[in-house]
């Protein structure tokens, strides 16, 4: 598959490797999406050298637990490219924040050793939009025995799990006050620039 420059490929779902923990809640959310849509909507992105998931594993964990073989991945060079960051907020995505950037190796060392970090502990920022909407029909990933996940879920209570979502919630909520609040500015901005031509037309001072 080919989308907007970006190599998507079927993948053998064993051949990926997580980086951090799965929120058990989370997973059956989204679970009954997948099974409701038919098929998955976006690739996971993966890391084309190590195979270390960076975006998706959700999706992945949802995929493997019910039984499918192959995924669809977007596989990218993670080191070589400068331009995909990581943080632990989505508002990181707009303001860096050093005590909470995160290395792109920190991120694939975990995935390789197996040292997985704590469930959405990191947000990955790609030069691109990772909403590749695909569409990938379940019935095109070959199906067999479900497989136990239980290894890579965060031990958490249905309390704990039902906080996280909420903090997630929260996480958006700042992202769009921040946006909000940045469209107003760039808003204000336009206006005060186009004030600045209108007057200058309207003086009689010339070039």
């Amino acid at each position: 598959m080919e989308k907007s420059n970006l190599k998507i490929v079927l993948v053998p779902i064993d051949e990926l490797k997580p980086h951090e923990k799965g929120s058990p809640l989370y997973l059956e959310l989204l679970k009954q999406e997948i099974l409701m849509d038919g098929a998955l909507k976006y690739p996971i992105i993966a890391d084309e050298k190590s195979h270390v998931i960076l975006d998706g594993m959700h999706r992945w964990l949802a995929l493997k637990s019910l039984g499918y073989t192959l995924i669809p991945v977007m596989l990218i060079n993670a080191l070589q490219n400068p331009k995909i960051r990581v943080g632990r907020r989505r508002i990181h995505r707009y303001i860096t924040d050093s005590d909470e950037e995160i290395t792109i190796e920190r991120v694939i060392s975990a995935g390789l050793n197996k040292c997985l970090m704590k469930p959405r502990s990191t947000r990955h920022f790609f030069p691109f939009s990772k909403f590749q909407q695909i569409n990938y029909p379940l019935r095109l990933l070959r199906k067999c025995a479900p497989q136990d996940v239980s290894k890579y879920l965060a031990k958490m209570t249905r309390e704990e799990c039902r906080l996280a979502i909420k903090q997630w919630l929260e996480e958006i909520s700042e992202e769009l006050e921040f946006l909000t609040k940045r469209k107003e500015e760039a808003e204000r901005e336009m206006s005060e620039f186009l004030n600045r031509v209108k007057n200058l037309g309207n003086s009689s001072s010339t070039f």
